[in-house]
């Protein structure tokens, strides 16, 4: 199984870089090999179809990533690779009863994508200004760096929705907007839509008077359906979960998530997370009483 041969790798580039101690040559020579290895990782996780499988073998995987991204702390590739891991583990397999561990797994992955942006130096300088030279500060960001923004917003958002007793935390909103509209601006159609069902959920969450629009939530949804296409389920049900159910439209709530239970993709990057669709799928129309 390509997974298996990857662990192998991974393992080989480990000891590598137990090994690279005290030499700067090897040093430089582990980072080349750990940073293919951590973002193929994360792509052959991607092509299983067992979410069962994936559940029992994630903590390994992210102790792996943790201990590459603390041997390599400036390598952006591990960086990234470790930070999503942690917001995938959280979202998917961490039960909303244990907030606190997601709470942590959320940090723990904004610190890695905080990491890598402060690599850019006038983003770095501008951390310590007003939030004014924070947004001047993410001007200094192209095209090539809108995945880790967006990694790094998504991580901080879940962190402070984790975190919603906290005003201190939810007083860090505006920069997380400013980072999604900076990605926006760079990369609007990035990873199947992603900044659309950002703003799709933002807009859907927000309190009554207090900024909620369903209407333009709808039309962040959409747009971030249609981008990803109809081989990537996962829009569809974000769409179900929040605007359907926050708009008390139940019929839309189960034809779309009927919908996803049937469609039969065809995109092996796509398996685990359109594997991952499906159960959440059925889980929400299980709970269709409860929740209308």
């Amino acid at each position: 199984m390509k997974i298996v041969r990857l662990l192998m790798v991974a393992g080989i580039g480990l000891a590598v870089v137990a090994l690279a101690g005290g030499c700067a040559l090897l040093r430089k020579g582990a980072a080349r090999i750990v940073s293919p290895v951590a973002a193929e990782l994360s792509a052959g996780l991607m092509h299983q179809n067992d979410v069962d499988l994936v559940r029992e073998g994630a903590p390994a995987f992210l102790l792996m990533l943790d201990a590459l991204a603390e041997a390599h702390p400036e390598n952006p590739a591990v960086l990234i690779a470790a930070a999503e891991a942690q917001i995938a583990y959280a979202t998917v397999f961490v039960d909303r009863t244990q907030k606190e561990r997601a709470k942590t797994m959320f940090f723990k992955a904004k610190t890695y994508g905080m990491r890598t942006l402060a690599q850019n130096r006038r983003f770095a300088r501008a951390l310590t200004g007003s939030h004014e030279d924070f947004v001047r500060g993410l001007t200094a960001f192209k095209k090539k760096d809108a995945e880790a923004l967006l990694v790094t917003a998504t991580a901080w958002v879940m962190w402070i929705i984790a975190s919603s007793d906290s005003p201190a935390a939810l007083g860090d909103m505006p920069k997380v907007l400013a980072m999604m509209d900076r990605v926006r601006v760079l990369d609007p159609n990035i990873r199947q839509g992603g900044v659309d069902l950002f703003y799709g959920i933002y807009y859907t969450v927000l309190p009554l008077g207090g900024g909620r629009d369903l209407d333009k939530a709808r039309q962040h949804f959409e747009r971030s359906v249609k981008i990803a296409g109809a081989d990537y389920l996962l829009n569809q049900v974000t769409f179900a979960e929040y605007y359907a159910r926050y708009a008390f439209d139940r019929d839309l709530f189960e034809s779309t998530l009927k919908q996803v239970l049937a469609a039969q993709p065809e995109v092996p990057e796509f398996t685990l997370m359109n594997a991952v669709a499906k159960m959440r799928a059925q889980a929400l129309l299980a709970q269709a009483d409860e929740l209308f």
